[in-house]
């Protein structure tokens, strides 16, 4: 970045996810090694996915906008941890990463169409983008509003792109993340590619595919001088984020882990950040066969010998698809601040194809950490990281 861009610091943190609402429960279950991952009981007995992160927050109110609401539940806790009450709304925007967030309620209108309904319900709430506008239009912000939409890397984007709107100026704080539900179209279709398995196994030599989750992850990007000016503690600093695609296939990743690497050293070389300097890797680790075998490709381009402590939070949460990578940020923070890195879930026996990894397993390492690297990858070969340092 040049040098007249803005520092930009992370300042709250929001979870909706299976396994709890809020960050402290949250993290507490990641660092206990919980995991939520069940039979979800609303689809058949193959359609298998954590539990539905609404049942955890006995207090949310029904709603047709289940990605929305979630979203404004993670927001809501986002603001109060930043201490943003009332932040000036026109210099406040939001970015929310989804990849299929508005087709539940799809689901439902096709349902009614086909039952003669005589008006669509909820239409407005339909598009993809919904819950990023319905957060800005329930908050006021007047900032700018956008959705990422790349796979399984949209929450890492919707960071990055967070990011550079503070740095260019253009608002001084933003409300970023993602937020991603499940459905009978999500679930069957994952099942269609043989991806899904009964456990999540991230880097085990018996993973079989990953296991679908939902819920939403919000943080508070703000600049630094905004947040300093108002007295603000700094939760992380947002160094650097990096992007590249694999032009290979539409949903096989490139096995020699070329995109990732890609990615991983151009989020660090904004950062301006040396690999030996990384203390912490929250890898995308969905335990399918191949994205785990080419994150530990790409892991060793990128730092050589050196065993760098790495988990995967998909284990404990399962693949929150369009939110990942928000999760992942939430986790990377906490990290910083405690200098604890949770355990893998799932994780038993690693793969011998990842054994260059140093995958931390069985229980949660205390270790001090300054810098962490979050990695995203998705469908058609996007990649993408994100560099955190402590405040």
């Amino acid at each position: 970045m040049g040098s007249s861009a803005r520092a930009v610091v992370v300042t709250g943190c929001g979870v909706l996810a299976p396994l709890g609402v809020g960050v402290p429960v949250f993290w507490e279950a990641l660092v206990a090694g919980r995991s939520a991952v069940a039979p979800i009981a609303r689809f058949p007995a193959h359609d298998l996915a954590p539990r539905n992160a609404c049942e955890v927050q006995a207090a949310l109110p029904p709603d047709p906008d289940r990605a929305g609401a979630f979203a404004l539940r993670a927001a809501d806790e986002a603001l109060a941890d930043a201490g943003l009450a009332a932040p000036c709304r026109t210099r406040t925007g939001v970015v929310l990463g989804t990849t299929l967030g508005g087709m539940e309620i799809f689901e439902r209108w096709d349902a009614a169409r086909a039952a003669g309904a005589a008006a669509p319900p909820d239409v407005d709430r339909i598009p993809y983008f919904a819950p990023a506008v319905r957060l800005a239009r329930t908050l006021g912000c007047r900032g700018p509003v956008a959705t990422t939409q790349l796979a399984c890397a949209s929450g890492t984007h919707a960071v990055a792109l967070a990011a550079d709107w503070v740095r260019r100026g253009e608002a001084d704080v933003v409300l970023a993340g993602g937020t991603d539900l499940l459905c009978r179209f999500v679930v069957t279709g994952f099942n269609a590619l043989r991806a899904t398995a009964e456990r999540a196994r991230p880097f085990d030599r018996d993973r079989r595919g990953l296991v679908l989750g939902e819920g939403a992850a919000v943080v508070v990007v703000e600049a630094a001088a905004h947040a300093a000016a108002r007295g603000a503690r700094v939760r992380a600093r947002l160094l650097g984020a990096g992007a590249a695609g694999d032009a290979v296939h539409m949903t096989a990743p490139d096995r020699e882990g070329g995109g990732a690497a890609r990615a991983i050293a151009a989020a660090l070389a904004e950062a301006g950040v040396p690999p030996a300097a990384v203390g912490f890797v929250s890898a995308h680790g969905t335990g399918t066969v191949y994205n785990d075998a080419m994150e530990a490709a790409a892991l060793a381009r990128v730092f050589g010998a050196r065993r760098v402590p790495v988990n995967s939070i998909k284990g404990a949460i399962g693949h929150t698809l369009g939110a990942a990578g928000a999760f992942e940020v939430v986790a990377c923070v906490q990290t910083l601040a405690t200098g604890v890195i949770p355990p893998t879930a799932g994780l038993a026996h690693l793969d011998p194809a990842c054994e260059a990894l140093d995958v931390v397993a069985g229980e949660a390492r205390r270790v001090p950490v300054a810098v962490t690297v979050s990695t995203s990858s998705g469908f058609a070969g996007t990649n993408a990281a994100l560099v955190l340092g402590a405040p």
